[in-house]
């Protein structure tokens, strides 16, 4: 039995390999992005941050600005640090002068300068450590220093010299430690409830001893406008009384001027002659025994 021939069967050509050297540079290639893909050389740096490079740990005395940075892997490394403002609030206990116990709170704003940030990652390595270290009691003790100097009541009255003074020595007091302070907020100060209690009571004691004092005032001031119109009215009634005793008198002086020309001008013969003008020429009826007739005596004595 015979089989038909097959066709022969076609045979594909073979692509011509790469030379040994380019596939070691492949591998090498492969191999070094494999190993700068684990090792990450590359570091960015966001803005509001600067970077710390170290050698080996030790750290390096230039900050680096924002942006894309490389560092030799294993050798070296990039931390970035915060250069934005922050705030760290303390809450205080203390005592004044007198004894008063007195809390308070303290806040206090700053930032890292890029020029700092080296010594401050080589001192503390993070704000935390900062703050728990340096500045809560950095702000305990420079509080309770100034609040020793005043009494409880001062520390109302005097809030704004206390605060500055606050403000000033703690300052002074973190201005080592790399830090830029923005400002210094010291909230209200508060004592014990019983104290509280007292210093209303007397407060509102002071605002009665005012009222006493200005209701006093107010009488002296009504009494002696009193006294001044009574005077006044007395005064009045004086000068009505001196008005009409001098009109009195010059009447009266007027009336006797008046009654002495009169009588000056009233001779004998004047009144006898009135006395005849005014006669009727009527005779009496009944004279007494010794009695002159009338107006004959007096023309007598007014002849002679």
């Amino acid at each position: 039995m015979s089989f038909p021939e097959l066709p022969p069967r076609k045979t594909l050509p073979i692509p011509p390999r790469l030379p040994s050297g380019v596939i070691k540079i492949g591998v090498v290639a492969l191999g070094a992005v494999a190993v700068i893909a684990i090792l990450n050389p590359f570091y960015q740096i966001a803005s509001g941050y600067c970077g710390i490079l170290t050698n080996f740990g030790s750290v390096q005395p230039t900050a680096l600005e924002p942006g894309l940075h490389i560092a030799i892997p294993v050798y070296q490394k990039i931390i970035s640090v915060s250069t934005q403002p922050q705030t760290i609030t303390s809450h205080e206990q203390a005592a004044t002068h007198d004894l008063q116990d007195v809390r308070t709170s303290v806040s206090v704003t700053f930032h890292i300068a890029s020029a700092d940030a080296p010594g401050f990652f080589r001192d503390f390595r993070t704000l935390d450590v900062l703050a728990r270290r340096i500045i809560e009691p950095t702000v305990s003790n420079d509080v309770k220093a100034i609040t020793a100097n005043y009494n409880a009541e001062e520390l109302i009255t005097k809030r704004d010299l206390v605060d500055g003074q606050i403000k000033d020595l703690i300052i002074r007091s973190l201005q080592p430690y790399h830090l830029t302070i923005h400002s210094v907020n010291t909230a209200n100060f508060a004592f014990s409830t019983a104290y509280a209690q007292a210093i209303e009571a007397k407060q509102v004691a002071q605002q009665q001893a005012l009222q006493a004092q200005y209701t006093l005032q107010q009488t002296q001031i009504s009494a002696q406008a009193q006294v001044v119109q009574a005077k006044a009215q007395a005064d009045a009634a004086v000068a009505t009384a001196q008005g009409q005793a001098q009109a009195l008198l010059v009447t009266s002086q007027a009336q006797a001027k008046a009654n002495s020309l009169v009588s000056q001008s009233l001779t004998p013969a004047l009144l006898q002659q009135k006395a005849l003008d005014r006669w009727s020429g009527t005779m009496p009826t009944y004279l007494s025994a010794g009695a002159p007739l009338p107006f004959i005596g007096s023309m007598e004595s007014v002849q002679k």
